[in-house]
């Protein structure tokens, strides 16, 4: 990571991705990501722990959390570990986040996202990921997703589940990036569009 990443002022992103990086590269080979089996994150600062996220494919293009921090426990006010995003989500913001794994997962890359909720009628609240993909014994092949989550701006009020976040006027926008695994600069969006 030569030139700076789209989340370069965010050390908690950052260290992650050093992780990741570092993971995937430790037996000498190249390899496009690393094993689930592979990443401890007790190995990672004790502070970033808390926003830290394992999910998994699930039937009919839901995504099943086996790993919830307890940043997002609070954030949320609800542990949904176990539960999937359908479980959880609704609308545009499901399609979102549907989105967003997708690319982690398919394109096998990590994907950088930004997002914005309507926590009052008053206030916004941002929130920064890295989604990182990771295999599961089968080398290359992606299995799982491994996230970190952050907030840099502060709640308004008190907090709000995802449910509720999700429905009608909560989510108010959102992008993501794919990013080249060795740089994590921007890859070409093949989409055309541009966040």
């Amino acid at each position: 990571m030569t030139r700076p990443t789209p989340f370069s002022d965010e050390p908690a992103l950052e260290a992650v991705a050093r992780y990741w990086t570092h993971k995937r590269q430790q037996d000498g080979t190249r390899r496009c990501m690393p094993d689930r089996g592979e990443i401890d994150p007790l190995e990672l600062p004790p502070a970033f722990w808390p926003n830290l996220m394992i999910t998994e494919p699930a039937a009919g293009g839901a995504w099943r959390y086996r790993l919830v921090g307890s940043a997002h426990v609070e954030r949320y006010g609800m542990d949904f570990t176990g539960k999937t995003t359908h479980d959880i989500m609704q609308g545009s913001y499901r399609d979102y986040m549907g989105a967003i794994y997708h690319a982690t997962f398919h394109d096998a890359v990590p994907v950088y996202s930004e997002s914005v909720f309507r926590w009052d009628a008053a206030g916004f609240a941002m929130t920064r990921r890295l989604m990182l993909p990771l295999s599961q014994g089968e080398t290359d092949r992606p299995a799982l997703v491994l996230s970190i989550q952050v907030w840099p701006s502060a709640m308004p009020i008190q907090p709000r589940s995802i449910s509720d976040l999700s429905r009608s006027g909560g989510f108010k926008d959102g992008f993501f990036l794919r990013l080249d695994p060795d740089s994590f600069q921007p890859l070409p969006d093949p989409t055309g569009s541009k966040p």
